[in-house]
C-alpha cells in the first residue's frame, strides 16, 4: 500500500522515538525491512506471500501473525544476528503500516464496499494520494540522504528465509534507483498504470484522470479530510511503534 520512501520515514521515526541500540546500529536492514514486502514486483510473487494478509478476506486478520506462523525462527528476535533481528522489525513496521491503510483509509473510503465502490476513479485517487505523501518524505533531502547512506552500507548477510541473497541484492539497487530518482506524476502515472492492470477498455479513462493530476489529489484530500489522513499517519507510527517494541521484547 503505502509507497516505500514513506515506509522507511516512519520506520526511522519507531527507531528514533524506541532509541534502541538494535535499531540504531542496524539502521540500513531496518529500512531494508520496512521495504521488503513490496519485494514482489522484482519476484512477481502474490501479494500474500510477502504480507501475510489476503486482500479478498475481510475478516480480521494480523499479517505480523502470519509472518511468525509461516516463519516461526523470525519470532524471536534473541535467536537472530543483529542484522536480521533489525530487517524484521522494520519489515513488521510495514506490515503495520499497510494494514492501517487498508482497514482505516482503502476499504471504507475506496474500496468495493464503499460509497465509490472500488472503480478505476477510486483506484487512481487511492494511488495518487499514496504518491503524494510519499513524495512529501521524498523532497525531505536529509531524510533521504540518511536513508541512501544507510541502505548503502547494508550488510546482506542476514537469514530471512523466504528472500535470498541475490533478491536483496537487487531489491537494494531498485531501492536506490527510487531514493535517487525524484517524485514526478509522468512516474507516477506509469507505476499505477501497470498496478492496476489499466487494459484497452479502461485506457481511456486511466489518462484522463492522469491528466487531472496533482488536482485530483486535493479532492481526494477534501473527500477523505485532512483531519483522517493525519490520524492514519499517527496511528501507522503508534501501532508500529508498539508492534516493534513488543516483538524485541523491550520494556
Amino acid at each position: 500500500m503505502p509507497p516505500l520512501a514513506l515506509h522507511t520515514a516512519i520506520a526511522k521515526e519507531v527507531a528514533d522515538s524506541l532509541r534502541l541500540p538494535a535499531l540504531d546500529h542496524e539502521r540500513g536492514s531496518l529500512y531494508m525491512g520496512a521495504t521488503a514486502p513490496d519485494i514482489r514486483v522484482i519476484t512477481r510473487w502474490e501479494r500474500e506471500r510477502t504480507h501475510f494478509f489476503d486482500l479478498s478476506c475481510f475478516e480480521e486478520q494480523s499479517g505480523i501473525a502470519g509472518l511468525f506462523s509461516s516463519y516461526p525462527d523470525l519470532a524471536n528476535p534473541g535467536a537472530l544476528n543483529a542484522s536480521t533481528a533489525a530487517f524484521v522489525a522494520g519489515y513488521i513496521t510495514h506490515l503495520v503500516m499497510d494494514e492501517a491503510w487498508i482497514n482505516s483509509i482503502y476499504r471504507p473510503h475506496f474500496g468495493e464496499r464503499s460509497d465509490l465502490g472500488g472503480g478505476l476513479r477510486a483506484n487512481v485517487m487511492d494511488r495518487a494520494l499514496q504518491f503524494s505523501i510519499d513524495s512529501d518524505r521524498r523532497r525531505d533531502t536529509n531524510l533521504m540522504l540518511h536513508i541512501l547512506d544507510a541502505i548503502t552500507r547494508f550488510d546482506l548477510a542476514l537469514d530471512i528465509g523466504f528472500i535470498d541473497g541475490d533478491t536483496l541484492q537487487r531489491w537494494r539497487e531498485l531501492m536506490l534507483d527510487v531514493v535517487n530518482s525524484p517524485p514526478d506524476w509522468e512516474r507516477f502515472r506509469q507505476g499505477a498504470k501497470r498496478h492496476l492492470k489499466v487494459d484497452s477498455d479502461s485506457d481511456g479513462e486511466f489518462e484522463e484522470l492522469a491528466l487531472s493530476l496533482p488536482d485530483l489529489v486535493d479532492e481526494t484530500v477534501r473527500y477523505l479530510s485532512p483531519e483522517r489522513v493525519q490520524a492514519f499517519m499517527e496511528d501507522s507510527l503508534r501501532g508500529s511503534a508498539e508492534a516493534v517494541k513488543e516483538y524485541l521484547q523491550c520494556e
